[in-house]
């Protein structure tokens, strides 16, 4: 084969090599938006680099035909001493740890672990050598595989599909009545908007046991687990809990001991400390994110004063004018209004997230599969009746009884954003809600509906 040739096959065999990399990614694609299994993902990082050896390989043969991979590897045993030497070099040993860790899986992508001397994180992602573990702000740790194959991992949501525990500890003084400060610490985390309830015993309740478990040198220690769902930041819902102990003991008259110094001085040599500067006060929006506490409406209830309270609550967090803080005001009164109307008997779940520049009213509920008030809303969707939608609250209703429908028909969830169907509202007329919000959400699924309502604020700077 001429110079020409050999330039041209190789050429086709990178060609094909690039092709079956493209054609790979598609698939993967097609078959989910990532994939998530951490075998899987170091599977497909194996493949490649096999598939790059193999393209080297062939090159390798173009150059010199009576040459073969396999001659290459096992020509002599100098060879195969270089060869064992260099697999006990750190990149074949990362290599090989990252083999054993896929197989035997201590740990999936979006598990959150402990690794020894590190940071708590998110386990984002597993290549040849390195698992990349995502912490707070989005800072990557990137640890070699060697080093999480022989240190201890701490796996708080080892086989859980929906949620990942953290563990908690306290400490507080020798005179604390323990039991009360116990059912402090459970009721500012059943309290948090970020927390799950826990099932123990059978039974459902709202926060996890406290244990004590320790006396220590000052303190005795107080230990919990706190349950979050996976797409909750770990460090939001920690600094939140966190933040509501510490108000709490401190109302209560709960010490939390730290070491301290007397320090003595001269009556003649005081000086007259000068306190620091007073922040200015700010009057422009906040933004900065806040979310106001989970309040829980019951059903065929209509009081919604707990839910005002925490509407302008979040209006003076986020320093919002009497304008917008009234604007927030009618949005979520007329949210709660609409949902009323599609159900009077589901426990409403309301709270609000976001700054002084955009936030976010979220209202779900849970169907009550097989009531009477679910079959209504599935016959309404098959009877016609409500084929007249004359405003914006019937079109929602509209919405959730198509997504109920196809959830109950595919088992598949629903989505609909007033923003992707703006020209299929233009004849419902005037809404509170259509005329103040930027943009109207609803999803459903088997398990939950929920009404996202976004605003977006123009504050002066």
């Amino acid at each position: 084969m001429d110079n020409n040739g050999r330039i041209f096959s190789i050429i086709i065999q990178l060609a094909v090599l690039l092709l079956v990399f493209i054609l790979f990614g598609i698939f993967f694609r097609k078959k989910g938006k990532e994939v998530q299994s951490l075998h899987k993902k170091y599977l497909i990082h194996l493949i490649r680099l096999i598939l790059i050896i193999m393209v080297l390989s062939n090159i390798v043969h173009i150059f010199n035909p009576n040459t073969s991979f396999n001659t290459l590897l096992l020509r002599g045993s100098a060879l195969v001493v270089a060869v064992v030497g260099f697999a006990a070099q750190p990149a074949i040993v990362d290599l090989i740890c990252g083999l054993l860790i896929s197989i035997n899986k201590p740990f999936e992508i979006g598990d959150r672990i402990i690794v020894e001397g590190e940071q708590p994180g998110i386990v984002e992602d597993i290549t040849l050598r390195h698992t990349v573990i995502r912490i707070y702000d989005d800072i990557r740790i990137v640890v070699p595989n060697s080093q999480l194959n022989s240190k201890t991992v701490t796996n708080t949501s080892y086989k859980m599909k929906d949620r990942r525990g953290i563990h908690l500890k306290y400490s507080v003084s020798y005179d604390t009545d323990v039991a009360r400060a116990s059912e402090i610490i459970r009721d500012c985390v059943a309290e948090s908007p970020y927390t799950l309830g826990v099932t123990a015993n059978g039974v459902k309740q709202d926060s996890g046991p406290v244990y004590f478990l320790e006396f220590a040198e000052s303190a005795l220690i107080l230990d919990t687990t706190i349950w979050i769902d996976r797409n909750t930041s770990s460090y939001m819902a920690v600094t939140d809990v966190n933040l509501r102990v510490n108000e709490a003991f401190r109302k209560n008259g709960i010490e939390i001991p730290y070491n301290y110094l007397n320090v003595v001085s001269y009556e003649g040599i005081k000086k007259e400390i000068q306190s620091p500067l007073e922040h200015s006060k700010k009057s422009t929006p906040s933004k900065r994110f806040f979310r106001t506490n989970n309040v829980k409406i019951p059903g065929k209830s209509h009081d919604i004063s707990k839910v005002m309270e925490e509407t302008r609550h979040y209006a003076h967090k986020q320093r919002l004018d009497a304008r917008e803080g009234g604007r927030i005001d009618l949005l979520v009164e007329e949210a709660i209004g609409v949902v009323r109307n599609i159900t009077q008997e589901a426990l409403l779940n309301i709270w609000i997230e976001g700054s002084g520049v955009i936030y976010r009213i979220h209202i779900s509920f849970q169907p009550q599969l097989g009531s009477d008030e679910y079959k209504k809303l599935l016959n309404l969707s098959t009877s016609g009746r409500n084929e007249a939608v004359k405003n914006f609250g019937d079109k929602i209703r509209e919405i959730m009884i198509i997504g109920l429908k196809s959830t109950e028909e595919h088992d598949k969830s629903y989505k609909w954003s007033l923003s992707d169907n703006e020209n299929n509202t233009d004849n419902l007329g005037e809404s509170l809600i259509s005329a103040i919000a930027d943009d109207v959400r609803v999803s459903v699924t088997r398990n939950k509906v929920e009404l996202v309502i976004e605003k977006h604020l123009n504050p002066k700077q």
